[in-house]
């Protein structure tokens, strides 16, 4: 395959400069998100590479402003969905992996930065393990990845509405489990 679309190669209507450098910024977080929805780093990396190759190729993608975030997730996730319904492997509430720095991403919207630091990352995983695959992907998009309500709306194609009662539900579903780290110290 040449990337560069050169004679005899594959032509593409995606400048390749121009989407690695939208695609860059957004790499560990898109990993970050298909190793949640998956539990496994390898299918994980399957996912994000067979969901930025349809995007590089099709090339129906605007490169411009913030809307490329967006899109990438929404391919992100309808690829790991169609991943399950053919069959491919089973949708699990596994704990999530090593890496603990998605964990203490900063949220401008509450949710993980208001649990005290002393939270054990192992409560936290099987809270969220706990939560129906859907509303966890809700939490992480809203608060690990920091996106609006509208924009988790579209990359889970549902009204915003759902996505705001999505998340309040799973956010007191959290506070329930976790509610050990909310009480007052002494008692």
């Amino acid at each position: 395959m040449d990337w560069d679309g050169h004679e005899g190669g594959i032509r593409f209507s995606v400048d390749r400069e121009a989407f690695l450098r939208a695609l860059l910024p957004q790499l560990n977080s898109l990993y970050s998100f298909s190793r949640w929805l998956t539990h496994d780093g390898d299918e994980a990396e399957d996912i994000v590479h067979d969901a930025l190759s349809r995007v590089f190729l099709n090339g129906n993608c605007n490169l411009e402003g913030g809307e490329i975030r967006t899109y990438l997730f929404t391919i992100i996730r309808r690829t790991y969905i169609n991943r399950l319904r053919r069959g491919r492997y089973e949708a699990t509430s596994a704990g999530y992996p090593e890496d603990e720095s998605t964990l203490s991403a900063p949220s401008e919207k509450g949710g993980f930065s208001e649990l005290p630091p002393e939270l054990l990352r192992q409560d936290l995983n099987e809270a969220l393990a706990g939560l129906h695959p859907d509303s966890r992907s809700v939490v992480i998009l809203a608060d690990v990845e920091g996106f609006s309500v509208d924009e988790i709306a579209q990359v889970m194609n549902i009204p915003a509405g759902t996505v705001k009662s999505k998340l309040w539900r799973a956010h007191q579903a959290l506070r329930k489990k976790l509610k050990v780290y909310q009480e007052p110290k002494g008692k």
